[in-house]
């Protein structure tokens, strides 16, 4: 029997390494008197059934409440190791055939009208309903599309007995761990199976402002993935969710420039769906956007305060209807490429409001603004070169040829292909060009005029040798001993064809 009401449920727990259930039943006042009571556990595999005895050993019987003759018992059965994908508990009493022992009636329970039940297709037996074991069932609808967001408390219902635990179910991420909880709710049965119902509840507020942990880098796929455990002794119910709904954002610092980002783009639909089909009805629902850098990863600010010159972005509308966008000339959106130029991360986060009221918010997700990067060696050192070469002429390769190189990184996701172009000032008295000497790099003379010395068209790591040279075509001045002469190399990386902006 289960009774909501006076706290009478089907129950779970392990101790060591056996689980028990507990079965509560209306029988005799003086039901543990009798010496004819058995117990078995009926189990269920897809199609198949079998059963087996359980000794009476392994039962403790409890009388909870009394009544004039009758009395609310708890059987508490250790199960050991049964393997089921459903079990059903049943105990035969024929003692004094139910009218002068202590045993059940040979019909038990009442029937669909309240009448006592006649049937007898089972004499002497009580049978719990049907109970998930090693393979327990989520019925939960609103859980089962994955998607999850925190603010709005929902039930989950299983077939499987009431755990013993106040806080059950826990989130693999320990700060959502942090804002929610998992609490009894109640427990009916249907259609002769066990349904067991606990509430979720989530705090918005512990969540509010905080991104390191949650933060998704991930720009395939919406949303955190996190697993929700219910530790049940025979068998963890596993639920794969999706929390916030929102995905990383990738994109090349040349493709920024000539196209602009729609948040619509990174936001799961599902998503809003939810969100307003839950929240929405009879009210307004407004979101803000939220920023951060890697400066001070949970100093969240809000975009529109922060940057106020451009009211078209709309970093604040109504959820649904307008979504926030980001293009090439916007002052946030240069602020962004500046931090990622700087080596700095950036984050993003939406918050919902509802009626004002702070309700829910989006994961927050990692902008990855991908910049191309051009490392240079510090010195291209020729050591020292003998006054006669320098009069009579001569050709000479670096000291460092081994590694002087080139080092570029190109974004995965640009579609230009790049050029580096040097050049050097020849205005210096030390200069090399003073003494008719001539720098060559990559197979290019330098001058005061900038040439392209290399193009590369394809994404990734790469390193180009310098090959680096110095030639003399002859000199005739004097030369005072021990001077240095140096070149100073200007280098910059562009596009070689800028891409257009489609349509």
């Amino acid at each position: 029997m289960i009774n909501n009401d006076n706290g009478q449920y089907i129950e779970e727990y392990e101790e060591g390494n056996n689980i028990h259930v507990k079965v509560r039943i209306l029988a005799h006042i003086d039901w543990n008197k009798s010496t004819k009571t058995r117990y078995y556990v009926v189990m269920q595999n897809g199609d198949s059934f079998s059963g087996q005895e359980i000794s009476s050993s392994n039962v403790t019987r409890t009388k909870d409440v009394e009544y004039s003759k009758t009395a609310v018992w708890t059987v508490d059965l250790s199960l050991g190791n049964v393997k089921a994908d459903k079990i059903q508990i049943c105990i035969f009493d024929d003692d004094g055939k139910g009218i002068f022992g202590y045993g059940f009636w040979e019909a038990n329970g009442v029937d669909k009208d309240g009448n006592r039940n006649t049937d007898k297709t089972y004499p002497y037996v009580m049978c719990s309903p049907i109970i998930g074991w090693n393979n327990v069932t989520n019925f939960n609808q609103s859980l089962k599309d994955g998607i999850f967001y925190v603010g709005r408390n929902t039930t989950l219902t299983m077939n499987a007995p009431k755990l013993q635990d106040s806080n059950v179910g826990k989130f693999d991420n320990s700060i959502l761990n942090n804002a929610g909880e998992s609490h009894f709710f109640g427990q009916n049965v249907v259609n002769n199976e066990i349904r067991t119902t606990y509430e979720i509840t989530t705090d918005v507020t512990k969540l509010d402002g905080i991104v390191d942990g949650l933060a998704s880098s991930d720009t395939n796929k919406y949303g955190l993935d996190t697993v929700l455990t219910y530790e049940i002794p025979s068998d963890n119910l596993k639920i794969p969710l999706s929390y916030g709904g929102l995905k990383a954002i990738s994109l090349s610092a040349e493709a920024l420039d000539n196209a602009s980002i729609n948040t619509k783009d990174y936001l799961e639909s599902s998503f809003v769906d939810k969100v307003t089909g839950d929240l929405g009805t009879g009210h307004t629902l407004t979101y803000s956007w939220f920023y951060s850098t890697s400066d001070n990863i949970n100093d969240l600010k809000k975009v529109s305060t922060e940057f106020t010159n451009n009211k078209d972005r709309k970093a604040d509308g109504t959820l649904g209807t307008d979504w926030m966008t980001l293009s090439a000339k916007d002052d946030f959106t240069q602020y962004l490429e500046k931090q990622a130029l700087a080596g700095k991360k950036i984050y993003l986060m939406m918050k919902v409001y509802v009626d004002g009221q702070l309700s829910t918010l989006t994961n927050p997700i990692l902008v990855q603004i991908q910049t191309p990067t051009l490392k240079v060696p510090d010195k291209i050192d020729f050591g020292t070169i003998p006054a006669k070469d320098i009069y009579n002429g001569g050709s000479f390769e670096s000291l460092t040829k081994d590694s002087d190189k080139l080092s570029l990184s190109i974004p995965d996701t640009s579609k230009s292909t790049w050029k580096v172009t040097s050049s050097i000032k020849e205005n210096d008295d030390n200069s090399i060009t003073k003494i008719n000497g001539q720098l060559n790099i990559l197979g290019k003379n330098l001058s005061a005029t900038p040439i392209e010395v290399a193009s590369i068209s394809k994404q990734g790591l790469v390193d180009l040798p310098l090959n680096a040279k110095v030639s003399f075509r002859g000199y005739h001045n004097p030369l005072t001993p021990r001077t240095n002469f140096t070149e100073d190399i200007n280098w910059n990386l562009s596009p070689e064809t800028p891409i257009m902006a489609s349509n």
